[in-house]
């Protein structure tokens, strides 16, 4: 003989049961896509919805130097190299253009150029020798590997490309430069 307490048992059994197929199934539809609205921009180069962070160890000081960019990615800039001086301030690239350097928070560097056109990067990640740097922008419409000239080293910018990814770059579409 069926008492209440089993009909209830069978009742909260057919209602989890319910459930659990319903999100199993939302489980395997999620699955199915990327993760991502990238797609949406294919300008993009970064997904916009995963957090980006600046590097608290970067010392605008420590970045005066000659650069060589080591991987890019995204927009019209063809960023191949270029100076930083002026103990941080000053920005030179390989084609003469130049920009004043402002640093508008730790690891957050402003450029503004001649003409006041302006674009922040974000310093991703740097070694302890300043001597390699992953830099982006939040909205995903540029990044780049830099390492300073004649000092590219493999497990450095197999490291900068790491953080870059799990900051929601897509660096396997970059355009890579032999060292």
């Amino acid at each position: 003989m069926k008492t209440a307490m089993h009909r209830t048992c069978t009742i909260c059994a057919l209602t989890v049961h319910r459930f659990g197929a319903i999100a199993f199934f939302a489980l395997v539809l999620a699955a199915c896509t990327d993760g991502s609205n990238m797609r949406t921009d294919p300008s993009l180069i970064r997904n916009p919805t995963v957090p980006i962070g600046a590097i608290q160890r970067f010392d605008p000081v420590r970045f005066d130097g000659d650069w060589g960019v080591q991987a890019t990615a995204g927009g019209p800039w063809a960023l191949s190299g270029f100076r930083v001086s002026g103990r941080g301030t000053g920005w030179r690239e390989d084609d003469g253009r130049t920009a004043q350097m402002t640093l508008r928070a730790t690891g957050i560097v402003q450029l503004t150029y001649a003409d006041e056109t302006q674009r922040d990067l974000w310093v991703v990640w740097t070694d302890p020798d300043h001597n390699t740097l992953a830099v982006g922008t939040p909205d995903g419409s540029f990044g780049f590997i830099a390492t300073r000239v004649g000092k590219a080293r493999g497990d450095q910018i197999t490291a900068a490309r790491q953080v870059l990814d799990f900051n929601g770059y897509r660096t396997r579409e970059w355009v890579w430069i032999a060292i």
